[in-house]
């Protein structure tokens, strides 16, 4: 008998919903589900609550009808193992995935100036960091830079992921980049017109950047309604 197994059975025969169970433990019912499944396992501190909600024992959860396998204490050490590396491979994608963030924001970053700074009127340090950008549309991408929101909304985006929060910083980077096209598009600079006062790009990227922080913060926490690989 599987662990997944043992649970359903303990849980059946303390007469308990798995909305019971999950309420009592401090997960989400579809965490209990997964667990009965064999989808995933409790961690130590969740598989100590559910034996005490069960009205049973960690050894008995763990306990497996061949008793040539492992003993329950072997058991609570390999759910320590698989729980350590768990956390590891999580924090080596939260890198791996912050630094995909920020390499689209340098990519949009090198784009522009590639667009709108003139390399042959500087040197290549004063082309990447000082030249200021000039040219049709080059008005919103220079005003980003010069207020530094450019910098901004990158560690907006950047920094939840490596907190496990993907798919805000995925939605805020789309966000960015629309944002960014919108405004050149139907906010355009009229010639001679100072900033703020003859365009409205800024708004545009502003309005369209706003609405992804929002959607991300709302599908981040629909996403917590799912449990975790090993909760």
């Amino acid at each position: 008998m599987t662990l997944g197994e043992r649970i359903k059975a303990c849980r059946q025969n303390a007469g308990m919903s798995q909305e019971k169970v999950a309420e009592l433990v401090g997960v989400s019912r579809q965490a209990v589900t997964k667990w009965e499944a064999n989808q995933s396992a409790p961690n130590t501190e969740n598989l100590f609550k559910l034996a005490g909600v069960l009205g049973t024992s960690v050894d008995m959860l763990l306990a497996f009808e061949d008793k040539a396998r492992q003993s329950p204490a072997e058991q609570i050490y390999y759910f320590y193992e698989k729980e350590a590396a768990f956390q590891k491979h999580t924090q080596k994608r939260n890198i791996l995935i912050a630094l995909l963030i920020a390499i689209g924001y340098l990519g949009i970053y090198l784009i522009g100036r590639m667009i709108w700074c003139d390399l042959s009127q500087s040197n290549l340090i004063g082309w990447l960091f000082t030249t200021i950008p000039s040219g049709e549309h080059s008005y919103l991408y220079g005003w980003l830079l010069s207020s530094n929101m450019f910098w901004y909304t990158m560690a907006i985006s950047v920094i939840p992921a490596f907190f496990g929060k993907h798919k805000f910083s995925y939605i805020t980077l789309i966000g960015f980049v629309f944002g960014l096209l919108a405004g050149l598009i139907f906010g355009p600079n009229p010639e001679g017109v100072a900033f703020g006062h003859g365009h409205h790009g800024w708004a545009i990227w502003g309005a369209i950047y706003f609405v992804s922080i929002v959607a991300g913060i709302i599908i981040e926490r629909y996403k917590k309604a799912d449990s975790k690989p090993t909760e």
